[in-house]
């Protein structure tokens, strides 16, 4: 399949794909006498795997390893454990603040919503956005 094909039936555009190309998260497709790529099943299914990680919150760094590992066939226990460890840490810290998050935007909502207000200032949601960032966040900004 073409590259315009392939984007679509993995729902990504095509500068997706390009970029994925440029970063080594695809391998290099085939291509046609005339210079037009060429996608196969495969390709596909790497693809749809970087989407979901994407989802899952890896980070493309991460990805990369993680498809360098499977394509040499090799499983270092210890850097497997490692990136898990850390990924886990990563979706235990974003739970965290998504509940946070939640729980402090529905009592807004309902505070907003009993008030009235025909009209709010979208300094309020800002504001709601800013007092759930993360402490690290937090600090980052005072630097």
């Amino acid at each position: 399949m073409q590259i315009g094909e392939f984007a679509k039936r993995a729902g990504v555009t095509v500068q997706t794909v390009r970029f994925y190309e440029r970063q080594k998260l695809l391998l290099e497709p085939e291509r046609k006498d005339s210079g037009y790529r060429v996608y196969a099943e495969r390709d596909l299914k790497r693809l749809l795997f970087i989407r979901q990680a994407k989802t899952l919150g890896f980070s493309l760094n991460e990805i990369k390893a993680i498809l360098r590992m499977r394509d040499r066939s090799e499983c270092p226990c210890g850097e497997v454990i490692t990136l898990a460890e850390t990924h886990l840490t990563s979706v235990d810290r974003q739970i965290r603040d998504l509940t946070k998050f939640r729980d402090e935007l529905s009592r807004a909502v309902n505070k907003w919503r009993r008030s009235g207000q025909p009209t709010l200032s979208a300094d309020a949601f800002c504001s709601l956005i800013e007092n759930t960032m993360s402490s690290e966040t937090k600090e980052a900004k005072r630097k």
